[in-house]
């Protein structure tokens, strides 16, 4: 009974986070989804899901093949606030590695705050708490007009009395055309198995996932245009509810495939400032109201640099839920400053 009134409090809490995988109102033995939640500025202004806008030492966790060495020795950290107490804090840094290589180490850290208990008869048992993390250690390598990538995550679901342990990888490929500004990736994500589940002998499905992106900036223009493409596993996971519950089964094939994409725009009217904006097709549709969607599926943000220091926000609109708001900061160790 205590188990499943877990599971009733992460089916809530995924409709919070707003996963880019299926959510655990569609299974009970899907775990780990907030791994991939946009829980640092860049990517969630950018729509959440993106691997090819680079710049950015927190962003290999999206993609381990971004991490280069643009951005090693710039210590980050992101906090993302939801409603209800959630709140989620991103730590990322990344150094020279061997063979040329770049090496980056990252935290993302959920903490979902503390729950009332009951007991099968519904007596009150005490608080617990629910949280969730995952560490990460990327190594990353540039070789002509290729840049490779790969993640190892520990991730780590710990809820009330059950504990849930993953190992998995991540493989990145991105190609920099060598005149133009245009970046073709390939991401696959979350492949690997579980090492603990919630309760002996259960199954837990991994979040994994298969990506491409494209982005492109035009050679006079300060902006640069970015496309992702998530869910190529070819699995019924195009929607955050079940079909039976959001009317779904009567969703169109040109709806379904456009679910799948998500779209970024970045401006750079200089260095020191960047503006982002994205669009979440699959946000938008599945948090639609009678009211219509209001804002659901659109984001937003800046980064703007003031000496050493970069500051960035953003903002992702789901409509029934709210809003989430990400602050990050990040500096460059390896260079002299003056406050």
């Amino acid at each position: 009974m205590r188990l499943k009134r877990l599971y009733t409090h992460l089916i809530l809490l995924g409709y919070l986070l707003i996963p880019q995988q299926v959510t655990l109102g569609q299974t009970s033995h899907a775990a780990f989804n907030f791994v991939d939640n946009p829980s640092h500025a860049k990517l969630a202004a950018l729509g959440g899901i993106n691997i090819t806008a680079g710049d950015d030492p927190l962003m290999f966790l999206s993609n381990p093949a971004l991490l280069d060495s643009s951005r090693i020795q710039t210590p980050a950290f992101h906090y993302l606030n939801f409603p209800g107490g959630i709140n989620v804090a991103t730590l990322g840094y990344s150094f020279e590695g061997v063979g040329n290589g770049i090496v980056g180490l990252g935290i993302q850290y959920f903490n979902y705050g503390d729950f009332e208990g009951f007991d099968a008869i519904g007596t009150p048992t005490g608080q617990y708490s629910a949280n969730e993390f995952a560490i990460t250690a990327a190594y990353s390598k540039r070789q002509g007009v290729f840049q490779y990538g790969t993640n190892a995550k520990i991730l780590g679901s710990v809820l009330e009395g059950y504990q849930a342990y993953a190992l998995v990888f991540d493989l990145g490929i991105n190609y920099y055309h060598p005149e133009m500004d245009l970046i073709l990736a390939i991401n696959v994500r979350n492949i690997g198995f579980n090492l603990n589940n919630y309760i002996e002998g259960q199954n837990l499905q991994l979040p994994s996932d298969f990506r491409i992106g494209a982005s492109y900036k035009p050679e006079y223009a300060p902006i640069r245009f970015h496309l992702a493409l998530r869910n190529l596993l070819g699995r019924e996971t195009d929607f955050y509810l079940p079909s039976s519950f959001s009317g779904n089964e009567t969703m169109g094939k040109a709806d379904r495939m456009f679910r799948r994409a998500v779209f970024g725009v970045e401006i750079l009217p200089s260095d020191q400032f960047h503006i982002r904006f994205g669009y979440n097709h699959l946000i938008r549709k599945e948090f639609e109201t009678s009211d219509g969607p209001g804002a659901a599926g659109f984001s937003g943000g800046l980064a703007f640099r003031v000496k050493q220091f970069e500051l960035s926000y953003a903002r992702m609109f789901y409509n029934v839920p709210g809003g989430s708001n990400i602050f990050g900061i990040s500096t460059a160790i390896n260079k002299s400053r003056s406050f």
